[in-house]
């Protein structure tokens, strides 16, 4: 009984929902508002962790490290708009089993759902995802559709200027299964 537990057991970690990760190489998270007459809001930052949980994989992004370009705007959006002292990070969650990996020199692309938390609020979205894998190294590149009334944000709005609340996030990174 001991010889089939183990085997069970070396079964389950061996899977790929078990397996851990780990980013190689820069990282990017960007989101892109627009507005009227051509207007157009985009943030960036660098700084993106991802983090195997088991039966998930958890990407977050610390808002206070996205940057527009514009050191007041920046202010206004970390403040006033999504408070990152209150909730400092925007946290997306993907089931593994949700997720395909491709064979090596292959790509994959497909939309799943996920989880995105911002704002103290969750909600379910869908989640377009392109992986491509070079020996060991997955490339990875996702995209989010996100409305911030759905999040409780107040829809930014400076000297007239008023962004529409369907935004799109971005992100893209690499990594390896440990």
């Amino acid at each position: 009984m001991k010889l089939k537990h183990a085997l069970m057991a070396a079964m389950l970690l061996a899977s790929p929902s078990f397996a851990g990760v780990e980013r190689s190489g820069d990282a990017t998270a960007a989101f892109t508002g627009k507005g009227p007459a051509g207007f157009k809001l985009e943030g960036k930052t660098n700084e993106v962790v991802v983090k195997d949980q088991g039966d998930k994989v958890v990407f977050s992004v610390p808002l206070a490290t996205l940057k527009t370009g514009i050191d007041l705007r920046d202010r206004h959006m970390q403040e006033k708009y999504l408070e990152v002292a209150k909730y400092p990070e925007a946290v997306l969650e993907v089931l593994w089993t949700a997720i395909k990996l491709p064979e090596n020199g292959q790509t994959v692309t497909q939309t799943t759902n996920g989880k995105m938390t911002i704002h103290g609020k969750t909600k379910e979205v869908p989640v377009t995802y392109t992986v491509k894998r070079n020996g060991d190294v997955y490339e990875a590149s996702g995209k989010v559709p996100l409305n911030l009334k759905d999040y409780d944000i107040n829809i930014p709005n400076y000297m007239g200027v008023t962004v529409k609340p369907d935004i799109e996030t971005a992100v893209s990174f690499s990594f390896k299964k440990t």
